[in-house]
C-alpha cells in the first residue's frame, strides 16, 4: 500500500510540474512568435499532450471527470500527431510557412475525434457506467454504435502516429541534406532535437496503448506508471525548451519561391534531379573550374553568409547547374565543399597555434567554434589539437 501510494505521489508530482512547464511555455510561445505562425502548430500540440497525459491529475481533483476520460482523451490524441508534422513542415519549409487550404485535411481525423466525443459527452451517465464497467452487459443501439466508433478512432490514431513519425523523420532527414546543398553554415538549425523529441514522442505513444487497453477494461497496468509519467514530462520539457528558442531552419535566407530547386525536393536521387537539366559532361567541367577558380582566387568561403544562391551568381551560373555541377563533377554537397576549402585555409593558423581555435574559426568563414571543429574532424581525421600534434611531431 505505501509503494502504491509512492508510485501515485511521484506519477502526479510529474503530471503537476508538466502542467507547469505548459503553463509557463505556451503563452510564451504566442506571445515572443506572434509573427511567425510557424509555431502554432507547436502550440496546439502543447496544449493537447498537457491535456490528454494530465487527465490522470484533473481525475484525483474531479473524479467525475474518469467517465468523459475517453471523450476528454480522443480529439487531443488524433490532433497530437498531425500538430506535429504542421509543425515540422512549418520549421523546414523553404519559403515563409502558412497553413495552406490542402494541408487542412490533416485536421479531419481530430474532426472526427471531436465529434465522438461530444457524442459520448451527452450518453446518459449510466450508460458511461456500464461502458467502462467490464461486469455490466455493453449497452445496445446507439450508445454501442458511438462506442465501436470510438473505438474505431483509437485504432486510427494508432495508425496516423506510426504514418506521421516516420513522415517527420524522413522530412527531417531530407531538410538537413537540402542544407548541406545550399548553405555553408547551419548552426542551430539542423533540428536534431526535434529527431530525438520524436522518436521520445513515439515511445510515449506505444506506451500509451499498453495503459489504455487495460485501463479501459478495468485491468492491471502492464507496465509501471511512472515511466510513463517521466517520458511524458521528458518530451514536453524538450520540446518546451528547444520549440523556444528554434526558429524556422530557413528564416532568414527564404528561397525565392517562384524559382527552382531541385535541391530541396529530396524525392529523387541526385542523377534523376538532373536528367533534364541538358547539362554535358564538358559544360560540367568548365563550371566546375569556374567554382575552383572562384574559391581559390577570390578566397569566396572567408564569407560566413556564403550561399549557394550567392556563389551563384558570383560565376554567373544558374543556381541548379552549380547544384548539379558539385553533386556529380565534384561529389560533394556545398556544405562540404566550402568547409573543405576553409579547413584548408585553416590548417597553417592551427599549426602556427599563434590564434586561439575560436578566433581561426571565425577568421576562415564559420560562426561557430562546434561547427569548426565538426568540419575539421571531417576533413582531416583529426581535432585541432590533435592535428598540431601529430604534425608537430612529425617534424621534430
Amino acid at each position: 500500500m505505501e509503494m502504491e501510494y509512492a508510485h501515485s505521489l511521484t506519477t502526479f508530482t510529474l503530471l503537476i510540474a508538466a502542467l507547469g512547464v505548459l503553463s509557463l511555455s505556451v503563452p510564451l510561445l504566442l506571445f515572443n512568435n506572434h509573427n511567425s505562425p510557424a509555431h502554432l502548430p507547436l502550440v496546439v500540440f502543447l496544449i493537447c499532450s498537457g491535456i490528454a497525459n494530465g487527465l490522470p491529475a484533473f481525475i484525483e481533483f474531479y473524479p467525475t471527470l474518469e467517465l468523459y476520460g475517453l471523450a476528454i482523451w480522443l480529439p487531443c490524441y488524433l490532433l497530437m500527431p498531425a500538430s506535429l508534422w504542421l509543425y515540422t513542415k512549418a520549421v523546414t519549409s523553404p519559403t515563409p510557412w502558412y497553413l495552406r487550404q490542402q494541408t487542412r485535411w490533416h485536421l479531419i481525423p481530430a474532426g472526427l475525434a471531436l465529434l465522438a466525443s461530444v457524442l459520448l459527452a451527452t450518453l446518459p451517465k449510466e450508460t458511461l457506467e456500464q461502458i467502462f464497467n467490464s461486469d455490466a452487459a455493453p449497452p445496445a443501439g446507439w450508445p454501442q454504435l458511438v462506442v465501436i466508433g470510438a473505438f474505431a478512432l483509437m485504432v486510427l490514431w494508432l495508425f496516423l502516429s506510426g504514418v506521421y513519425v516516420v513522415r517527420i523523420l524522413i522530412t527531417l532527414i531530407r531538410y538537413r541534406a537540402s542544407l548541406k546543398n545550399l548553405f555553408a553554415n547551419n548552426e542551430k538549425r539542423e533540428l536534431h532535437w526535434l529527431s530525438w523529441a520524436v522518436a521520445v514522442l513515439a515511445g510515449t505513444w506505444v506506451l500509451s496503448m499498453f495503459f489504455s487497453i487495460p485501463l479501459l477494461s478495468n485491468q492491471s497496468l502492464p507496465l509501471p506508471i511512472d515511466l510513463m509519467a517521466v517520458m511524458h514530462f521528458v518530451l514536453l520539457w524538450s520540446l518546451s525548451l528547444f520549440g523556444l528558442h528554434q526558429k524556422p531552419g530557413f528564416e532568414g535566407r527564404y528561397l525565392v519561391p517562384t524559382e527552382s530547386h531541385p535541391e530541396t525536393n529530396g524525392n529523387n536521387s541526385i542523377s534523376e534531379k538532373y536528367q533534364k537539366s541538358g547539362l554535358q559532361e564538358q559544360q560540367l567541367e568548365r563550371i566546375a573550374e569556374k567554382v575552383e577558380h572562384a574559391m581559390g582566387g577570390q578566397k569566396l568561403y572567408l564569407d560566413s553568409t556564403l550561399s549557394l544562391q550567392k556563389l551563384a551568381l558570383e560565376i554567373q551560373v544558374s543556381p541548379n547547374y552549380l547544384s548539379q555541377t558539385l553533386n556529380e563533377t565534384l561529389d560533394k554537397s556545398f556544405y562540404d565543399y566550402v568547409n573543405g576549402w576553409r579547413i584548408q585555409h585553416a590548417i597553417p593558423e592551427v599549426l602556427q597555434a599563434q590564434k586561439t581555435v575560436l578566433d581561426i574559426a571565425m577568421d576562415v568563414g564559420f560562426n561557430a567554434r562546434s561547427s569548426f571543429y565538426k568540419a575539421f574532424k571531417s576533413e582531416t581525421g583529426h581535432t585541432p589539437s590533435e592535428y598540431r600534434k601529430r604534425n608537430t611531431s612529425n617534424t621534430h
